[in-house]
């Protein structure tokens, strides 16, 4: 039974992550989910960098990206610097650029603004097209397998796993080179596309199990 215990145990963090910390965040809990669903496989990886995720023997290597977009990244780290500033005209400053953005400052919280299912997709197909420059230098590195890791902070919309393919599919053939495989993690779930057999799967994540995933990664990333 979804106790709520590691949601408030997140609370208990003094600072918010910013967007450096953010992105060494999400690289943690990408592992944390694939450990999760994959077992063994995935013990031997841990967080590096270029690319992200990879094993001891560095022969598969992962990179990791948030899918989000231009407007919502601008009020993620406006938000943190709110958060942080204690100086009042600076703060009325930053909670300005929120609103620019599309975003609120709420009394416990911050809201971004509505999303469809075709600006979702969008998103996600975005956050593809911005790591396949890092292929050529990854196999230049002697890697012999390279994945795509797409982080969501939500559940997305929902979608047939089948046109989920397909808006994967329609940037990855923009390119001649490939990654081998692709993972889409979100909130609660892991959807696994190995692109040289076409075949797409997906996991789903008991909300419990992701909160101390998530809670994890935190203190991983405080370390």
């Amino acid at each position: 039974m979804y106790d709520g215990d590691y949601i408030e145990r997140l609370l208990l963090f003094e600072k918010p992550l910013t967007s450096r910390f953010r992105k060494k965040y999400v690289e943690f809990l990408a592992l944390e989910i694939l450990q999760y669903c994959y077992g063994d496989f995935y013990k031997k990886f841990n967080v590096y960098d270029s690319p992200d995720l990879c094993d001891k023997e560095r022969v598969v290597g992962i990179e990791v990206t948030e899918a989000v977009t231009v407007e919502e990244a601008q009020i993620k780290s406006e938000f943190v610097k709110y958060r942080l500033e204690n100086d009042n005209s600076k703060k009325e400053r930053r909670r300005q650029i929120i609103e620019n953005n599309g975003g609120r400052v709420e009394k416990f919280g911050l809201s971004y603004p509505v999303k469809n299912s075709e600006s979702e997709i969008v998103t996600f197909q975005n956050a593809i097209r911005k790591k396949m420059e890092k292929l050529s230098l990854y196999r230049s590195r002697g890697f012999k397998t390279l994945g795509l890791f797409i982080f969501y902070d939500e559940p997305p919309i929902p979608i047939k796993i089948e046109l989920l393919k397909e808006c994967f599919d329609q940037v990855l053939n923009e390119y001649n080179d490939k990654y081998d495989f692709l993972y889409f993690g979100y909130s609660c779930g892991l959807v696994y596309y190995d692109i040289v057999n076409s075949d797409i799967q997906v996991k789903i994540i008991d909300r419990s199990d992701y909160d101390k995933l998530m809670y994890a990664a935190r203190v991983k990333t405080d370390i």
